[in-house]
């Protein structure tokens, strides 16, 4: 007969297998910010119009709602903290061998520090006030020895490897119209501890296109999830309490003022606290129909659009990390060169022109792609590799909406060399007067210089940002206003695109307007 030896070791590596409720997962969709909405759907024991539930540890502000058939309504939830039977691996040869009373068994123990002795028989009980267990031998006679001188347990039979015991949980006393042997229940809720973290791999296959995929990791540390439909979103809702938790969750009396800030929570959100009403209904039929109450609109281009990424039926274990290939495509690019130059002068502030002629500045070389998928690019790391697989670079690829253009950087080009000179051409005194302080207009003219010292033809991508009015520029420059001032200058952008030959050097002029404080200078 095949034998079992386990010890204490081994007994503390059985994996836990706690009673699993009667609803099971069907939909959960996860956030990239460490939350996630879950659907649970299944059936309730009944005795006299009464079921219960066990409810999420903490689930987030609001977002509880329980949802039945039109046959047998609910009528009120009450939640309170009791008592529940649970099976937990066993923590201690204890354990184990309580749940293990009337098999036969094979004891080696230690009876003095150099005497190692062996029992063998029928595992009678253990006595807990005093740490002995009792096992009857073949012959009849009955041995006690201490738990604490047990090195190895043998067993001819597969042992129970769990242990029931109990343990408080937060309940729901769902009470229905009707009265049955069980009811349809539908729960959903929000919760922190799952998440979502996406990469991208970018291999480059000719100068014109590359091949980039996307993975998601998805961290599991909340609660195991059995073959449920999963969706990733990539978006930003907007949700007011964050990861506040539900006050049904609480063992204890609502607090109506915010603990951070000791002020009182508004009226308008008091209500909002409270979840008694927490519960609905769908029609009745042949199955159980529910209505589902958590469509998302996707379409467009929006702001705070959301769009969600579905990956069918997914099994993630509590407490891991599994990785989806969400997709792969092969996307047109360009290689361009990338420079961005602040208000090197900031004449706004100072009065006068702060900036070193000679000051050479950074130049990227990167990846210009057109994103050509039907999804936006969510914001994640990127890893570039060349024709050949080798390792490129790695950067951060920003959220990109689908037809536009996403930058990704390679390194520093060095051969390209960049300098922003700016000199003051006219000066205009107490031309404006703002309250008590009186504005001078300046015109600055500047001149960035650019030469390509490589032995190839490039193009080169140049931003410069003024706190200023822009009034000229050469080269096709576009320009553009974000809408914001410093004082009575506004914050303007001027974005140039240009071609370079080889060995090649190139200026483009800039001419601005700024008022400055005539009497401090900003």
């Amino acid at each position: 007969m095949k034998k079992i030896i386990l010890t204490l070791a081994a007994v503390l590596l059985v994996v836990s297998t706690f009673a699993q409720s009667e609803l099971k997962a069907t939909q959960i969709n996860v956030f990239k910010n460490g939350t996630y909405f879950i659907v649970k759907e299944g059936s309730i024991a009944m005795k006299n119009n009464t079921g219960s539930l066990q409810i999420p540890l903490a689930p987030l502000q609001s977002t509880f709602w329980l949802t039945t058939t039109k046959e047998n309504k609910i009528n009120s939830v009450v939640f309170v903290s009791d008592t529940i039977f649970t099976n937990k691996p066993p923590q201690s040869y204890y354990d184990f061998l309580a749940a293990n009373k009337g098999k036969k068994v094979r004891v080696l123990y230690k009876a003095t520090d150099k005497d190692l002795r062996e029992v063998s028989g029928t595992l009678q009980d253990m006595i807990k006030s005093t740490g002995l267990v009792r096992i009857k031998q073949q012959d009849n006679t009955t041995t006690f020895l201490p738990l604490s001188s047990i090195l190895e347990l043998g067993f001819s039979e597969t042992p129970v490897d769990v242990v029931a015991a109990d343990s408080i949980a937060r309940l729901a006393r769902i009470y229905f119209s009707n009265n049955a042997s069980s009811a349809d229940i539908k729960m959903n809720y929000m919760q922190a501890g799952i998440q979502w973290l996406p990469s991208y791999n970018i291999k480059l296959i000719t100068d014109k296109e590359l091949q980039l995929e996307m993975n998601a990791l998805v961290e599991n540390y909340a609660e195991a999830v059995s073959n449920a439909d999963l969706t990733l979103t990539v978006g930003n809702p907007t949700f007011l309490y964050g990861t506040k938790a539900d006050p049904l969750s609480f063992n204890y009396l609502t607090s109506l003022y915010d603990t951070r800030s000791y002020t009182t929570i508004p009226v308008q959100f008091q209500a909002q606290m409270y979840s008694n009403a927490i519960y609905s209904e769908a029609p009745a039929g042949d199955e159980a129909s529910f209505e589902d109450y958590t469509r998302y609109d996707t379409e467009g281009e929006k702001s705070n659009d959301l769009y969600m990424y579905k990956l069918g039926k997914v099994n993630l274990p509590f407490q891991s990390k599994t990785n989806f290939l969400i997709f792969s495509a092969k996307l047109a690019y360009k290689d361009v060169y990338e420079v961005s130059i602040a208000d090197v002068a900031n004449y706004s502030y100072y009065g006068y022109n702060s900036s070193d002629p000679e000051k050479r500045y950074d130049v990227y070389h990167s990846l210009l792609i057109t994103n050509g998928t039907t999804n936006p690019f969510t914001t994640g790391p990127v890893f570039v590799q060349n024709e050949n697989l080798q390792p490129m670079a790695q950067d951060l690829m920003k959220y990109t909406p689908i037809s536009a253009t996403a930058s990704v950087q390679l390194s520093k080009a060095g051969d390209v060399v960049i300098k922003n000179k700016e000199e003051e051409t006219s000066r205009v005194e107490n031309v404006k007067k703002v309250g008590k302080i009186t504005y001078n207009k300046v015109t600055i003219k500047g001149v960035i210089s650019i030469e390509n010292l490589q032995d190839k033809k490039i193009q080169l991508n140049v931003t410069k940002s003024l706190t200023a009015a822009i009034i000229d520029k050469s080269n096709e420059g576009i320009v553009t206003k974000s809408g914001k001032y410093s004082a009575l200058n506004p914050y303007s952008v001027i974005n140039w695109e240009i071609p370079l030959n080889a060995k090649e050097s190139k200026n483009i002029n800039y001419t601005y307007e700024v008022y400055v404080n005539a009497a401090t200078g900003y």
